[in-house]
């Protein structure tokens, strides 16, 4: 009995109703009826304000309590903190193992608003259970009723749980034992809302697998390695924040003697930033090839039609001649490539125009560059230069200048691992804050 806890015995005329709020309970309705009104005789009013707690986990139990006005919160303690398991109201027991049997309390009890209740001794039951054997027989019944009960309870929930790390789990395993009443059953019900959340979770994880695979699927694959092709080494390359994301890199020959190349971000990230991706690389692919700076206005005006959801798209577009190293292109908005020159300079290629999708009238200017034999480009979405350490620091324009200085000379696929292992390594584990694109371009003339 805590300090605050008031206690008064019983009054005569209320026995038989105190024993017919014992007999509500299926320990308490196998007694006899004198036994009971044994039991409802010995028994005490007591009362706890708001807040009181009532039992504590661990430690010795000598009395159970029966509800009479008021609601408690019931807690288990495990390391993570204090577990809610219910809230118990009128008519309902707590606390009964400590009435039969001097076992540990194995829950908290808090009184949730003022509680009233009926305060059942065990010392008074086993003082009883001399004169009237049938108690002590009852007794041991209900608590072995109650191991068998918590045994097949505990036996669904392992079968539900292995059948859920197999992948077999369905929720009727669980239905009888969450239709009935009591903690095991509360339980029973928070397991099977967790395993259809981890389903449903699994589900999804499977979905966006599948969407990473198909936008994987439409990224172009290596350059054929016959007629003019072979005047250039490309490789690109991209690597997703999530399981998908918004950058993309395009290339593909125009005809024989003109290779059209891009590399884009946008804006956001996940589904929505990989479907605006979509819908951009199939403007790029569908636009006409006659007049550069006609297809950059066209793919603009597309992309900034029915724009509900405001996203836009950095983009570095440029079309090579092959025959003549002459470079014509558009940059809306997007990291400056680096043009690497065979004799060890190095140049940026700023932008041209604003991102496409902000504004539907913009026209944009093309500039031209011409590559040597040996020259390159590398692009690059800001996932390499935005990438962050552990320690937040960011690795910027001078760390990637530094890494495409060490791997001068050497092909565009050394060239784009170089890169993406040198953004890995100072990131040594961080989470990717950004999708991650590169392209490398060599002119072999």
């Amino acid at each position: 009995m805590t300090t605050q806890q008031q206690q008064r015995p019983v009054d005569a005329p209320a026995i038989d109703e105190i024993a017919r709020v014992l007999a509500l309970h299926s320990i308490f309705a196998r007694f006899d009826p004198q036994a009971l009104r044994s039991v409802a005789a010995r028994c005490s009013v007591v009362a706890f304000p708001a807040g009181e707690r009532i039992m504590r986990q661990g430690e010795p139990g000598a009395f159970a309590l029966v509800i009479l006005d008021g609601e408690v919160d019931v807690y288990v303690e495990i390391p993570a903190g204090l577990i809610h398991m219910a809230t118990l109201g009128h008519d309902r027991i707590v606390g009964e193992l400590g009435g039969f049997t001097d076992a540990p309390r194995t829950a908290t009890v808090v009184a949730r608003s003022d509680v009233s209740a009926l305060r059942v001794d065990r010392d008074n039951l086993m003082s009883l259970a001399a004169e009237f054997p049938s108690i002590g027989i009852e007794i041991i019944g209900e608590l072995g009723q109650r191991l068998h009960s918590t045994n097949q309870s505990l036996a669904y929930l392992t079968y539900a749980a292995n059948a859920l790390a197999r992948d077999e789990y369905d929720a009727a395993m669980l239905v009888e034992l969450t239709n009935q009443s009591g903690a095991l059953a509360s339980f029973a019900r928070a397991f099977a809302d967790m395993a259809a959340e981890i389903r449903a979770k699994q589900s999804r994880r499977e979905e966006m697998q599948a969407a990473a695979a198909i936008q994987q699927s439409i990224l172009p694959g290596p350059l054929p390695r016959e007629g003019a092709a072979l005047r250039v080494d490309l490789h690109a390359d991209m690597r997703p924040a999530r399981e998908i994301g918004g950058d993309f890199f395009d290339y593909f020959l125009i005809d024989g003697d003109r290779l059209a190349f891009t590399v884009a971000d946008v804006s956001g990230k996940g589904i929505p930033a990989a479907l605006f991706m979509a819908v951009s690389r199939t403007v790029m692919r569908n636009t006409g090839v006659i007049d550069m700076a006609a297809r950059m206005a066209d793919a603009n005006r597309l992309l900034s039609a029915e724009n509900a959801a405001c996203m836009f798209v950095t983009m570095f577009h440029g079309v090579l001649d092959l025959r003549t190293g002459l470079v014509r292109y558009c940059n809306a908005g997007h990291n400056p490539p680096y043009l690497l020159r065979a004799d060890g300079r190095r140049e940026t290629l700023a932008a041209t125009g604003i991102p496409f999708g902000i504004d539907p009238d913009r026209s944009y200017r093309i500039a031209e560059t011409v590559l040597a034999p040996g020259d390159g480009l590398f692009l690059f979405s800001d996932g390499i230069t935005e990438a962050f350490s552990p320690a937040g620091e960011i690795f910027g324009e001078v760390r990637l200048e530094r890494v495409l200085e060490a791997a001068r000379g050497r092909g565009a696929a050394e060239l784009v691992a170089e890169v993406i292992a040198a953004t890995d390594g100072f990131a040594a584990g961080a989470e990717q804050s950004d999708d991650i694109t590169c392209l490398a371009l060599t002119y072999r003339g």
